[in-house]
């Protein structure tokens, strides 16, 4: 049994201590050219104009640390803003006290506005958002409230938050129970309820739907409750650290409340009592290694960039290439810097690393983080030749070798019935081997041009290696004269090497070669087979597009219209005649408003179908057709009413 307790102790220990290392690290912090621009998104809050702008300039300049001025005339403001007290909002009188408190400076405030702030507590209609702002405010104005007032305030929140228990009123009730001492405690077992709603985004960061306000004002309701009751409250170290992460990602905000929300978020991780987040960086965007800076700076500090309370021992874990996954460092310890206490140096070229892109696992006072850096090399040039060779390829091409940097002191003739052939390879500084590099191209420019860039006086090869990593340029002149518009002369050949794992990437004029590109016409049956073809320019005019509408199809000849219109216009005719051969009793038409309304609306109906048919689209006919057909069915209706009525009273 001993054994067995013995073992399930080593097991959690071993749990903890496996779980405490993989703890990953925030990933960056408020840089100080953060804070400047931040300072001066809520400056204008200094203008006087809003009450709650003074507050979000006022409470972000003491989270900046920065002095704050003209006091005085911000307390005259505030003055002018409270009056006597009696008649000032929960809000306001919050955003006055919370200014008068960061001064310090100012005149006592009147004393009804306690009086104020103690009836919004005791109103049974108070809204969360004034429960807030009235406790904080006592608070501020050191005015205790008593435990009987507490616990029925701690009553009166957990009856509204069965009704409403939203994000916003759950971060309400966590900053007012922290201010309710011990009854508040109902708050701290509805901090998971809130956490499990947040969103976690890429696996990085961890946010509350709504964005920047609401996480922020949950973040510092919850560990201010915590500090309040001391208690470690309900979030793992990963969690805090997606949330300060996202927190951090949101330094860009542009407007004052944001600001203000930021700065009191990251103020309450920095300074909490139960963990605060540390960051593992790199001091600048990334770090170039190479053999004239061999070494990698990590920078270890609290969210804010300042130095952690003691210094921490920083460890290099491992250091793999990216590519290949091949680990060339363990455990390297890094050494503190003698001017700043949060950078960590190692000599990173000890390993002789070979050129390329890695990572390093870093630990530092129980996290860990992984940061990228760049190792250079110096790329040297074996050997380069240089000549020209048969088209046809019959005979080996006669070739010259250059040293590097010094460009061949005889001129090359080069003539239609030949090739350009250049050969070289390229090797690694720091191991002599043989390397392939992201970009190696031959430029040819015009000598009496050369830095030109009109068209035709300069064009771009790209050399290709192969298996044995030499590499090889070849340019048949017949087939590659159509590039260079024909355009013989001496060129000066140049090779521009570069590659994004080079410290020495270079441009070196290798030779002057004198081409004679044969005639136009001659070559003009050749140029569908020529190996380099030379691009339209795709940045002249294009023509311009017209749209062109479909031809209306042949109507059909006047006799037949007209003979389909009389056909159209028969029953109509046949009806004139009828009415004439049987004879109509206009004598028994009802004279009557309805009757008459009702025919108007009838013909006026078939009149706007006519129209309809001539002019009109569909929209604009049901539109006239609504007015005409809603006073039609009126008329018709007491028509038919009074024809009824009166068949009745007859029989």
């Amino acid at each position: 049994m001993a054994a067995l307790l013995l073992l399930l102790m080593v097991s959690v220990l071993s749990a903890t201590c496996t779980r405490a290392e993989t703890i990953p690290s925030v990933t960056s912090y408020l840089s100080e050219n953060d804070k400047i621009r931040l300072k001066s998104v809520i400056e204008p809050g200094l203008n006087l104009k809003d009450l709650s702008s003074t507050y979000y300039t006022v409470h972000g300049y003491k989270l900046l640390q920065e002095t704050i001025p003209n006091k005085e005339k911000i307390c005259n403001y505030l003055s002018k803003s409270i009056g006597d007290g009696s008649n000032v909002a929960p809000e306001a009188a919050f955003y006055i006290v919370s200014i008068w408190k960061i001064l310090e400076t100012c005149q006592s405030l009147p004393t009804p506005i306690i009086k104020v702030l103690m009836n919004t507590i005791e109103k049974d209609t108070a809204t969360f958002a004034e429960l807030y702002y009235a406790v904080n405010s006592l608070t501020l104005l050191s005015k205790k409230i008593t435990p009987e007032k507490s616990e029925k305030l701690a009553k009166t929140l957990q009856v509204a938050l069965r009704k409403d228990d939203s994000l916003w009123n759950l971060g309400y009730t966590f900053h007012i129970a922290s201010d309710l001492g011990p009854a508040g405690q109902f708050a701290f077992d509805r901090i998971e309820d809130a956490i499990i709603q947040a969103d976690e985004v890429n696996g990085q960061f961890l946010q509350f739907e709504g964005g920047l306000s609401i996480t922020s004002f949950l973040v510092n309701g919850i560990f201010k409750l915590g500090s309040s009751l001391k208690k470690r409250p309900p979030l793992t170290s990963q969690q805090i650290v997606k949330l300060t992460n996202y927190l951090l990602s949101r330094r860009s905000v542009q407007t004052p409340k944001g600001v203000l929300s930021l700065l009191s978020a990251l103020n309450t991780l920095a300074v909490n009592e139960f963990e605060t987040p540390v960051c593992i960086t790199l001091p600048d965007e990334g770090v170039i290694v190479s053999s004239k800076q061999p070494l990698v700076t990590v920078k270890v500090c609290n969210i804010f960039g300042k130095p952690l309370p003691t210094v921490p021992k920083v460890i290099a874990n491992s250091a793999t290439k990216i590519d290949n996954d091949t680990a060339i460092i363990s455990k390297k310890t890094l050494q503190p810097s003698a001017t700043d206490k949060t950078l960590f140096t190692m000599d990173f070229m000890e390993a002789k690393p070979d050129r390329g892109f890695y990572k390093i696992s870093i630990s530092a006072a129980s996290v860990t983080n992984i940061v990228k850096i760049k190792v250079l090399t110096d790329v040297m040039v074996d050997y380069l030749k240089i000549g020209t060779g048969d088209a046809d390829q019959t005979t080996q091409p006669k070739l010259s070798r250059v040293a590097f940097p010094e460009k061949l002191n005889q001129k090359i003739e080069a003539d239609s019935q030949q090739k350009l052939v250049i050969r070289f390879l390229l090797r690694d500084s720091a191991n002599k081997k043989p390397m392939r590099v992201h970009q190696a191209f031959i430029r040819l420019s015009s000598v009496s041009t050369s830095n030109s860039y009109e068209e035709g006086n300069e064009i771009i090869f790209v050399a290709e290696p192969d298996n044995s990593h030499v590499y090889k340029f070849d340019m048949p002149l017949t087939s590659a004269a159509v590039n260079f518009g024909y355009q013989s002369g001496d060129y000066n050949i140049d090779l521009i090497i570069g590659d994004a794992v080079l410290s020495n990437s270079f441009q070196w004029t290798v030779a002057t070669v004198n081409l004679k590109f044969p005639d136009a016409v001659a070559t003009e049956s050749n140029g569908k087979n020529a190996s380099y073809k030379q691009k339209s320019n795709i940045y002249t005019t294009k023509p311009e597009i017209k749209h062109m509408f479909r031809e209306p199809e042949k109507r059909p000849p006047a006799f037949v219209s007209n003979l389909f219109t009389g056909l159209c216009l028969a029953p109509a005719l046949l009806l004139f005649i009828l009415w004439a051969k049987l004879g109509v009793n206009i004598s028994n038409f009802p004279l009557s408003i309805s009757a008459v309304l009702f025919h108007l609306g009838l013909g006026s109906i078939f009149v706007l179908f006519g129209i309809f048919w001539l002019k009109l689209n569909m929209f604009v006919t049901l539109r006239y057709l609504l007015g005409l057909g809603v006073v039609t069915f009126l008329a018709g209706n007491k028509l038919l009413s009074n024809i009824a009525h009166r068949h009745k009273s007859v029989h």
